[in-house]
């Protein structure tokens, strides 16, 4: 039975899920036994190990032998376990997935027909509702705003309020998307200056950038073991891959133009900082600095995605938000 299994394992599907695994013991059984009871079964199983010391590696092998294990040495961070998992994948769709989720058994299906059918979209993203509270929104893709800051967005709002249809979203939610893997690898995997959290929404700065669509689903359910927090090495990821996203993107005219909102959301920054004290304000000038040091590194990466550019700045900063999400940013500052 062992060897079938390995041998279907091993035959090209049209999706392959990639599930980047760090310590996530507590969550592979109900993450793993939902993905592999889809309606939709054309898709593989890749499962991306990063250096877990709590036994989850050996159990996920042998508990569901079907999967493609990729057992890394360290702990290469979300973006670089995808990026692993890629190495491996056959499938045409790539599907990027957190451990800590329960997926409903149509979530795979809705987002496969929905890139069949709409050949502009370069991603899509499910409805992602709170685990512990299911009535409840985690996510309907996100809001990224022009000046790099990006939104959950309809958080903690009613469920029954999007159940149909979609909704043409500026972002992904790094907890789930489908992507396609020839997009993806145009890109060169999922950007590297992210080691976690704001990878979501840099990969879909440049989605926006190449001229691709994005939507959520609401139809694929997904349920998520969220909590809204922040600490300063999380603040230093966002502010440090924020300074990148936007200086290997944007022309001198359009930081002109985009000066007031710029200027408004580092007043943002550094009175969030001032409020939470030393390690905030450590965290957003190491940030700065950090650029500063890797400003090589920062001219290859606009030498790329100017490449990969297919529309101008005025048309990226259409695609984006102008509005802040002042709930949330009030939440973390709480």
């Amino acid at each position: 039975i062992f060897e079938e299994r390995a041998k279907m394992a091993q035959q090209v599907k049209k999706v392959s899920v990639i599930v980047v695994n760090f310590n996530g013991m507590s969550h592979l059984e109900v993450c793993i036994s939902s993905v592999l009871n889809q309606t939709y079964r054309d898709f593989e199983i890749i499962f991306v190990d990063n250096g877990s010391t709590d036994g989850s590696l050996d159990y996920a092998r042998r508990r569901f032998p079907e999967l493609i294990v990729v057992a890394n040495r360290d702990n290469l961070g979300y973006a670089g376990g995808i990026n692993e998992g890629l190495k491996l994948a056959s499938g045409e769709y790539i599907a990027a997935h957190n451990t800590d989720t329960e997926v409903d058994e149509h979530w795979l299906a809705h987002m496969v027909r929905f890139l069949d059918e709409n050949q502009k979209a370069g991603a899509v993203t499910p409805k992602i509702l709170l685990y512990h509270d299911r009535a409840k929104i985690n996510a309907l893709g996100l809001n990224v705003h022009i000046t790099g800051v990006s939104f959950v967005r309809a958080l903690n709002e009613d469920s029954k309020n999007y159940s149909n249809g979609r909704v043409r979203v500026s972002g992904v939610s790094g907890c789930s998307y489908l992507i396609r893997r020839e997009i993806l690898e145009r890109i060169g995997g999922v950007p590297d200056i992210c080691f976690m959290n704001n990878d979501d929404t840099v990969l879909s700065w440049i989605l926006n950038l190449m001229g691709y669509e994005i939507y959520c689903i609401p139809q694929s359910v997904i349920y998520h073991k969220y909590q809204l927090k922040m600490d300063p090495e999380k603040f230093f990821r966002l502010d440090y891959t924020r300074y990148i996203m936007l200086l290997s993107t944007f022309n001198p005219v359009t930081f002109l133009i985009c000066l007031l909102a710029l200027a408004f959301t580092e007043m943002l920054m550094v009175g969030y900082c001032l409020i939470r004290g030393r390690p905030y304000m450590r965290a957003y000038l190491k940030a700065l600095f950090s650029v500063y040091q890797n400003r090589d590194s920062l001219k290859r990466r606009r030498a790329q995605l100017q490449q990969l550019r297919r529309v101008s700045d005025i048309h990226l900063l259409t695609r984006l938000r102008l509005n802040y999400e002042w709930n949330q940013l009030l939440q973390i500052l709480t």
